[in-house]
């Protein structure tokens, strides 16, 4: 039976275009990305976030709340709901965002798994308005940094020559090393082999 099932499953792999299963075989290996790809995508999101700001924020997938804040303030702590909480979903928010900053938005502070959304509050002022915008700066804030530690920062074009040079000289210097081993051995053989650097 075992064998029968075996048989079976080869021209489905023949069909697939899989040409050999062998274990040193990368097929099912993790997903390589072309360096090109990966250094455009780095590019669409720096040249995004520049762009990105507070008024930016679509206000129309947020919702915010208020409550009675806490701490200091006197009687209006007590007497107005002047606590902004803002809730954002993650699936109205991450489409709009670089899929290269979702992880870290994710594991952010302001992530609730329960709800699936990001929830940031502000108490800091006692009016609702100064707490609200202070909600929306957070959410910026939380963008940018996000951004900051992902984004690669553009390579600027003399350390890119700079590299260059570098390797350039560095395979020089190893086929001259390899010439010189080259000539050390034909020389022990009998032969006489000029230097060729």
């Amino acid at each position: 039976m075992l064998l029968r099932l075996f048989t079976w499953h080869i021209p489905r792999v023949k069909l697939l275009g899989i040409k050999h299963l062998s274990s040193t075989s990368s097929y099912f290996g993790p997903p390589r990305f072309v360096e090109g790809v990966l250094e455009e995508e780095h590019r669409e999101a720096r040249a995004w976030l520049s762009r990105f700001n507070v008024s930016s924020i679509p206000k129309n997938i947020c919702e915010v709340t208020f409550s009675r804040a806490s701490g200091p303030g006197g009687q209006n702590v007590n007497k107005v709901n002047s606590k902004a909480t803002l809730r954002i979903h993650t699936k109205d928010f991450l489409p709009l965002l670089p899929k290269i900053l979702h992880p870290k938005i994710l594991s952010s502070r302001y992530y609730a798994d329960k709800s699936k959304s990001l929830v940031l509050q502000g108490d800091e002022s006692r009016s609702q308005g100064a707490n609200t915008a202070i909600c929306y700066k957070k959410l910026h804030a939380l963008v940018v940094e996000a951004g900051r530690s992902t984004i690669r920062g553009e390579t600027p074009q003399a350390q890119v020559e700079r590299v260059k040079a570098l390797q350039k000289h560095g395979n020089e210097m190893r086929l001259r090393a390899k010439r010189t081993h080259g000539n050390k051995k034909a020389a022990r053989k009998g032969g006489s082999k000029k230097p060729s650097y």
